[in-house]
């Protein structure tokens, strides 16, 4: 499903969680990936806590030594037993093979801590049982509101702990008075545990669904403004780079000709005879003709940062970085017999012909990319002059520790 269609049914999902407060299920496509985040992002929760239940199960163990030593042994195995129960739960929910269990994984860690308060209050003395039959409120709240764990799963929890107390009950045969007290507390302590349940997956679903048209939203923006950079850069026309692009590449390849001290070569292309072409064909078949010219222009840029422009009218330019002056000239004769085989006809002359001017330099500091596009251009000029659908080239000689200097003049083919 695309963005276009996913955003206006996600903000529709979010109004009606907003005005359905009893709502806690996606359809399954979203519910899928709410499962798959909430996974991920709250493995660490489940983590902590089962390990403040496991600090909580081993931190009595001394005071029962030093209070109640007649009953120090069994409450040790009891406590130790939980211990070894929640640290292998502990290590299991590390792996990503407990993702998809996790809330099974707090149930019964909830379970096991739970029985094992029932059994150590059993065991004790008064007032040491009463406290910890009251710490198993804090068990609960911790496995129901820290672990984060779901409303439907909070649910089965509830139902499980009922039936722990239950048959605890029945295996101690408690009085009306113990039934009373241990059902109150189970029960006060779920009228805390799930409601906050509910409120917290509600929150949690809220904001998924808020980060979800968050990411999408921005990526929508990240896309328009690439398209915009796009736009920007290419020339309407023909669809190649535009003038400003063209500047803004040379300056970046100039920059990075310079620190690797390799040439740079700038193909100045125009076409002959345009403005005739123009005026007597009409302009939509000059327009035609410049994007072919274009197309053409552009097969030449295959590797990373060369770059074919519209310079300007019928102008066109051709960036070649790591190219030597006889390599760029072969690919300016090559490019000039390939408009020719475009057998683009010209009322004035058989086609449509262009020339070509070709200029090479090694950057150096001190020396700006306008002086490259300076000798391209004189050496466009000279192309021309000297009669048109030719390549003319500007040389440079490079002495060491010196400026560049012209050859003696402009060589052309």
């Amino acid at each position: 499903m695309s963005d276009a269609d996913t955003l206006p049914r996600l903000r529709a999902l979010l109004r009606y969680l907003r005005s359905s407060p009893r709502r806690l299920r996606f359809p399954s496509e979203d519910e899928r990936i709410f499962q798959a985040d909430y996974s991920q992002r709250y493995q660490l929760h489940i983590q902590v806590a089962g390990l403040l239940g496991l600090i909580a199960l081993l931190l009595p163990i001394p005071g029962n030594y030093w209070l109640t030593p007649q009953l120090y042994l069994p409450t040790l195995r009891i406590s130790v037993g939980s211990a070894v129960l929640l640290m292998l739960s502990l290590a299991y929910s590390t792996s990503e093979h407990a993702r998809p269990r996790q809330q099974m994984l707090i149930l019964i860690n909830t379970v096991v801590a739970y029985a094992t308060a029932l059994l150590l209050a059993e065991l004790q003395i008064a007032p040491l049982n009463d406290y910890y039959a009251i710490g198993s409120v804090l068990v609960i709240m911790g496995g129901f509101v820290v672990s984060r764990l779901l409303f439907s799963w909070g649910l089965l929890t509830a139902v499980a702990l009922c039936a722990v107390l239950a048959m605890h009950l029945a295996r101690i045969h408690a009085d009306i008075e113990t039934i009373t007290i241990q059902s109150f507390v189970l029960c006060l302590a779920l009228s805390f545990a799930l409601p906050g349940t509910f409120l917290i997956e509600r929150s949690l679903r809220m904001n998924h669904l808020q980060s979800r048209l968050l990411d999408l939203e921005q990526s929508d923006l990240r896309q328009a403004h690439l398209h915009l950079e796009i736009l920007t850069a290419t020339d309407g026309l023909t669809h190649i780079a535009n003038r400003r692009c063209f500047d803004n590449a040379l300056l970046q390849e100039w920059s990075r000709q310079t620190r690797s001290e390799t040439p740079l070569s700038l193909l100045m292309l125009d076409v002959d005879h345009f403005k005739s072409y123009n005026d007597r064909l009409g302009h939509q078949m000059g327009d035609e003709c410049l994007r072919q010219i274009a197309q053409k222009l552009a097969s030449y840029a295959q590797r990373p940062g060369d770059l074919a422009a519209r310079y300007g009218g019928e102008e066109f330019a051709l960036i070649l970085p790591d190219t030597a002056p006889e390599a760029a000239l072969n690919i300016g004769e090559n490019l000039r017999r390939g408009i020719q085989e475009l057998a683009i006809p010209h009322p004035d002359q058989a086609y449509v012909s262009v020339s070509i001017g070709v200029a090479t330099m090694i950057p150096m500091p001190g020396i700006t990319s306008e002086q490259l596009v300076l000798r391209a251009d004189e050496a466009l000029y000279l192309a021309k002059s000297q009669g048109r659908d030719r390549v003319a080239s500007y040389r440079f000689n490079e002495p060491a520790g010196g400026a560049p200097r012209p050859d003696h003049s402009p060589e052309s083919r």
